[in-house]
């Protein structure tokens, strides 16, 4: 074995230490483990630049912005509203939450998935006073098994497929392909966590500690009639900027409007919700 193999293996596995040990982003780490291929002669430029153009990769990409756009638009209010609703128990909790979650992510990405439900199940937990502890696991397992199901479900089916197709000259796997594979497991994941959820996973329903005695706390403000605050904007009602505190939606006749606007104006019986850590 040369040096090439060697100076590869000591890069990788010093790649690997530092994202486990250390707070540096992992793709400072990653860019710079290729760098050092690169002037070290172990790479071609070519060969270094061959993965950003991998159809998986850019594929994962354009869905990390369909993802951003359905955030953008309140989508995560009309998920808390609309399809996650007022569960009688954590059994039907789960399966409200684990349905949706799965079948997102048999289409998009799971990890964006997940990033844009778990905003949403926070509030949703609070408003229904559900522990948050079991509603994050079930929801990370149900987006996995739901992306096994199509070709566009995990990056990595579609790094494997890119592969496929680039180096070993295989047609593609088409859209549906793994759902026989991917569908049965995606069903016994249901079952498992709806059965044994409640025995394995912790009832956690106290503040996160982020620091020397700081914690989450969550605050609500109704604006009465005849309030001075009825028909000022968020900025001029000076709740824009409040210390340690952020106005994360406004929950007005039975809607939300999430992601407030400093120019959005305050109506009379209007619910103002806060968060923030003390």
């Amino acid at each position: 074995m040369g040096w090439e193999a060697w100076l590869t293996l000591a890069v990788v596995m010093g790649c690997f230490a530092m994202m486990t040990f250390t707070w540096i982003s992992p793709d400072i780490i990653m860019s710079a483990g290729l760098t050092l291929l690169l002037v070290t002669g172990v790479l071609l430029p070519g060969e270094a630049l061959a993965g950003f153009s991998n159809q998986g990769m850019l594929t994962v990409a354009v869905l990390y912005v369909v993802v951003s756009g359905l955030t953008e638009t309140g989508a995560v209010s009309w998920i808390v509203q609309d399809i996650l609703g007022r569960p009688r128990n954590i059994r039907q909790a789960q399966a409200r939450l684990m349905t949706p979650a799965a079948i997102l992510s048999a289409f998009l990405n799971n990890t964006p998935v997940v990033a844009v439900f778990v905003p949403a199940v926070k509030v949703w937990a609070r408003r229904n006073n559900l522990s948050l502890s079991r509603l994050l696991i079930p929801l990370s397992y149900a987006s996995i098994a739901g992306g096994t199901c199509t070709l566009i479900g995990t990056s990595t089916n579609l790094v494997v497929n890119g592969l496929l197709v680039d180096q070993v000259g295989l047609p593609g796997l088409s859209m549906f392909d793994l759902a026989w594979i991917g569908l049965p497991i995606a069903v016994s994941v249901f079952l498992f966590v709806l059965l044994f959820s409640r025995r394995l996973l912790p009832d956690r329903n106290e503040p996160l500690v982020h620091g020397d005695g700081m914690r989450e706390y969550m605050a609500e403000m109704m604006v009465e009639e005849g309030s001075p605050l009825e028909g000022c904007s968020i900025e001029t009602a000076g709740l824009r900027c409040l210390p340690g505190l952020y106005l994360a939606e406004i929950e007005r006749d039975g809607a939300i409007l999430p992601a407030v606007e400093p120019h959005e104006k305050l109506e009379a019986n209007d619910r103002l919700i806060f968060v923030g850590a003390i």
